[in-house]
């Protein structure tokens, strides 16, 4: 039986095939070093999303590949990582400044969070994929509703800072969903989400402060 297909379906199509080969073939170009398995299967995805997100293949595809490799390996939960760009890259046999290149150019597509431990390292967060900062951003709206309800019905006080503070405390004392080394980047983080999730009861504030207070 002929089955017809619009042309734009059969490009749609042509390109997720084209996509799914170059990613097989990634794959099988970091198996050949020294990698870790539990780390591929989230490498290949990066590389997926970027690819769609870009919509152009980039020249030498194997740089990416090792660039998302070095994002998946450096997770805040990999604390400590201080190997040095340089030793990494020695192990691929690529300059370090395209592994600048490559990582920027998939952390800015794909919205990651970059954060520096004391000694200036960089871990990164997917911030639409990680458990832990899912579960960081859902505390902090409980927290940040309870406080806005405490206000308009009790006048109780918002202190964004104390708040954030014990915010911060419970996820990594109590939780432990975040690294206790890594305390104060995490504190800069949930203050942020903190201050915008207030942004959405900025209008009952000027209703109470108008007609109650």
């Amino acid at each position: 039986m002929l089955e017809l297909y619009t042309p734009d379906y059969e490009v749609i199509n042509t390109k997720e095939r084209i996509t799914i080969d170059l990613i097989k073939d990634g794959q099988d170009f970091l198996q050949q070093f020294d990698i870790k398995d539990e780390y591929l299967l989230d490498t290949v995805s990066i590389i997926y999303k970027y690819l769609r997100n870009n919509g152009k293949i980039p020249h030498n595809l194997y740089k990416f590949f090792i660039a998302a490799y070095y994002i998946i390996s450096r997770h805040p939960f990999a604390f400590p990582a201080h190997e040095s760009k340089k030793g990494f890259c020695q192990k691929f046999g690529l300059p370090v400044s395209s592994l600048d290149y490559c990582v920027e150019k998939m952390t800015n597509s794909l919205n990651y969070i970059r954060i520096l431990d004391d000694m200036n390292f960089p871990y990164f967060i997917d911030p639409k994929r990680d458990i832990s900062l899912k579960f960081i951003k859902n505390l902090i709206k409980s927290k940040v509703e309870k406080a806005m309800m405490s206000f308009l019905v009790w006048h109780k006080p918002i202190n964004s800072q104390i708040l954030t503070e014990e915010l911060v405390n419970e996820v990594i004392f109590e939780q432990n969903a975040f690294p206790e080394e890594l305390l104060r980047q995490l504190f800069e983080i949930a203050f942020e989400y903190v201050e915008n999730e207030f942004l959405d009861y900025k209008e009952y504030v000027k209703l109470q402060q108008k007609y109650f207070i």
